[in-house]
């Protein structure tokens, strides 16, 4: 049972909600025309914006031209995908597209409006703009200038942000322009279109860099993937493509300039290195000549010549030792310096310790990370505070491997000179000219096997700088997409429909949920826990009267169906009973609905007395067009007056008659409290049938509540769009408490639409 009745008041519900849509239906069809209206308008007016994409690949370490190369190339931080997301940072810094911005001249955007959207112009633009003088207030804010062909000439109109405007009218654009952003000058570098309007708008350097990088997308294509892709959707799809080309190639060059730091110092030392031995070989050449000369030396003897010959591998030894040597020193000297805390070693030399190696090679590659991540990330950073940590540790490292790596070839070295001392020996058995000239010659020799391998290491060196492979690889150059333009126009036309449809009906629930006035008839009936004994349609001819005898209106039939219900809920025990009229509040048509109810007895055939107790506002007299305002008050008040000096033929019919209130009393609360209102409702039993009694509002005033003890029915009217909900509650809890006898409701003034009762049935035309 209870499920039944769940679906019954969500179908009444259901149909109530249906109701009210079709009463409003002219709402839905407003918001319906007016957001398709709307959309056409976008549509029409919105410069279509297409995503121009791109996608690079950060080369791994097994890429390149060779072992040298992979090594350098590890010292950028890009190999592998631990430090993809650095170079996420990178490609992302303020410093990559400034660059980028100046290189394209991205300071000004310029735009035209030929008919009803604004359309980019770029590469080429109709005006060159020159900032001759521009105020503080041009130079640290962005400016927009609109040119507007005017029938005198030109108007030129500037603007700053919200409410900061100015303009000035110009003939032509021979002289500069004095406007509140400063003096400029503009300058027609394009035939202009007819009827035209052009915009231009000049930005900071902070506010160029923050708008180009606000509309740029960075992502890597999959987690974990060496793989970017770039994105940047605006209505200049060939600017963006240029913008994003101009990105990659300026991170290549970047990159390469990073890594080139490390060859350049290898060359510098390298040069430096050779610039020293060339001297030494040059004195040794000139002394190992001079000797020969001076003594007038043509071959060597074979002693000699088997001595050069069995020194010469420890020479070699030893100038490789020597070397390296030298090179340790120099990096000692180098580690020892404090203006060197962030600069790169010098690498691609011969160091035969592996361990030391790849510690320079690990702090070479810590080193160019930390200087790629200072350029974006903020003084104070952790990230730095740690890299710069390692560093120090990694300087440790290296020093104290420095320090190893030099005792072992000092050990070395004192090997090959002991060896070479034993060579010496051997040197001294031979004549004092032949053991001078090969002491001359080996030293020659040594200076130049150091040269021979310094030289080397140059050529080698240069190899790499001129041979660097870039550090991305572009898979898919920056193209539009012609599928991401937008707005697409389907799909604003729905939107415009669903908000159309949407927003009257929000404002349809905003407008049920604050409406508090009593609509429905129906659920008014439901809420009531008194007896409702019917409805009457609003009063349309704006007559007080609604039924006389032999009519059928709608009116008439209504209220021969209230009187049918209104003698169902009189005690059976009452003979003549008194009919109680009251309402909540004023204007709600107690006097209209008693005056009928009246009258339909009446018609009936019985003696009705219509009686106007509603003492403070009485309107009996002016409803039936009465010469004389009745004395009922002045009846209740003194004893001179009887019963039938109060009664008054009606003139609608012969049956009823009025007892008009009289004139206002100044105590009506205690005058309706008059034993002699007893004592007049006990004589009117005996003459009339019926007595209808038109009260005071009972929400208002007590007054009516002190005539519940004359009173057998009470019959309380409400008015629908009128009577609010909440007086439902007051009359249940009247009926609750039985302040009142026999309480039931009527409601009045219900729209012809919703009187559901089939009206009109046998109503004479």
């Amino acid at each position: 049972m209870e499920q039944t009745a769940n679906r019954t008041t969500t179908e009444i519900d259901l149909r109530k909600i249906l109701r009210l849509v079709l009463q409003k239906w002219y709402w839905f069809l407003i918001g319906l025309v007016a957001f398709v209206l709307l959309g056409v308008w976008y549509l029409v007016r919105t410069t279509p914006k297409v995503t121009t994409q791109a996608s690079i690949m950060l080369r791994q370490r097994d890429e390149g031209l060779g072992a040298g190369t992979l090594d350098q190339m590890s010292m950028l931080g890009i190999g592998g995908n631990r430090t993809a997301e650095d170079e996420l940072v990178v490609l992302s810094s303020k410093d990559l597209m400034l660059q980028a911005i100046n290189q394209l001249d991205l300071m000004e955007s310029h735009w035209c409006k030929p008919e009803y959207r604004w359309e980019g112009e770029y590469p080429k633009h109709t005006f060159r703009l020159d900032c001759l003088q521009l105020s503080e207030k041009g130079k640290k804010k962005t400016f927009t200038l609109t040119i507007k062909p005017t029938s005198k000439g030109y108007k030129i109109k500037s603007s700053t942000g919200f409410g900061e405007t100015g303009s000035v009218e110009v003939r032509d654009f021979s002289q500069p322009i004095e406007l509140p952003i400063g003096r400029i000058k503009l300058t027609p570098i394009a035939e202009l279109q007819p009827g035209a309007k052009y915009r231009i708008q000049h930005r900071t350097v902070s506010n160029a860099i923050a708008y180009y990088t606000g509309m740029m997308q960075i992502a890597q294509h999959k987690r974990e993937s060496n793989i970017f892709d770039l994105s940047i959707r605006s209505t200049m799809p060939s600017r963006d493509a240029d913008l994003l080309n101009a990105l990659i190639t300026n991170y290549n060059r970047n990159a390469l300039a990073d890594k080139n730091m490390i060859a350049t110092n290898t060359a510098e030392f390298i040069q430096s290195r050779l610039e020293i031995i060339s001297a030494e070989l040059s004195a040794a050449e000139d002394a190992v000549e001079h000797y020969k000369s001076e003594h007038n030396m043509a071959n060597l003897g074979e002693e000699a010549k088997l001595l050069l010959q069995s020194g010469a591998e420890d020479q070699k030894q030893l100038a490789e030792v020597e070397t390296q040597l030298s090179w340790v020193n120099y990096i000692a000297e180098f580690l020892r310096d404090e203006r060197n805390q962030h600069s790169l070693l010098p690498t691609n030399v011969s160091v035969q310790d592996e361990a030391l190696a790849a510690y320079i090679a690990e702090y070479n590659e810590t080193l160019l990370r930390y200087m790629r991540m200072q350029r974006t990330a903020v003084e104070g950073s952790p990230v730095l505070d740690q890299i710069n940590a390692d560093l120090g540790n990694m300087r440790t490292n290296i020093v104290t491997s420095v320090t190893n790596v030099r005792e072992g070839l000092l050990i070395s070295k004192a090997g090959l000179e002991m060896r070479q001392s034993e060579l010496m020996e051997r040197i001294q058995r031979v004549p004092k000219q032949e053991r001078e000239y090969v002491e001359l010659a080996r030293q020659r020799q040594l200076k130049e096997s150091l040269y021979m391998l310094l030289f080397k290491k140059r050529e080698e060196n240069a190899l790499m700088l001129a041979s660097a492979a870039t550090p991305t690889k572009t898979i898919d150059i920056p193209r539009a997409d012609p599928e991401t333009s937008g707005p697409k126009p389907l799909k604003i036309i729905v939107i415009c429909l669903f908000l159309g449809l949407m927003l009257p009906a929000g404002l349809l629930y905003l407008y049920v949920l604050l409406d508090n006035k009593i609509r429905d008839p129906k659920e008014f009936e439901k809420r009531l826990k008194v007896p409702y004994l019917g409805q009457i349609v609003a009063n349309s001819r704006g007559k007080h009267i609604a039924i006389r005898e032999g009519e059928s209106t709608v009116s008439a039939e209504l209220f021969r169906l209230l009187r049918t219900n209104l003698r169902f809920v009189v005690p059976s025990d009452v003979k003549n009973p008194v009919v109680l009229v009251t309402s909540s509040v004023n204007g709600e048509g107690k006097s209209y609905v008693s005056t009928n109810v009246a009258l339909s007895l009446a018609i009936l055939g019985k003696r009705v007395a219509l009686v106007g107790l509603d003492v403070r506002k009485p309107m009996l007299a002016h409803y039936f067009g009465l010469q004389q305002q009745g004395c009922l008050t002045s009846y209740l008040a003194e004893d001179a007056y009887t019963v039938d000096d109060l009664i008054v033929p009606s003139g609608e019919h012969r049956n009823l008659d009025i007892i008009p209130c009289g004139v206002i009393p100044p105590n009506p609360n205690e005058l309706l409290q008059s034993k002699r209102l007893d004592q007049l409702f006990a004589t009117l039993r005996e003459r009339y049938d019926y007595m209808i009694v038109d009260s005071a509002p009972c929400a208002l005033v007590s007054d009516t509540f002190l005539l519940d003890r004359i009173a057998d029915v009470t019959l309380y009217v409400c008015r629908a769009n009128y009577t609010t909900v909440d007086m439902i509650d007051f009359i249940n809890q009247m009926a609750d408490q039985h302040r009142m006898k026999q309480l039931c409701c009527v409601l009045n003034a219900v729209k012809n639409v919703r009187a559901g009762y089939g009206y009109g049935y046998g109503v004479k035309k």
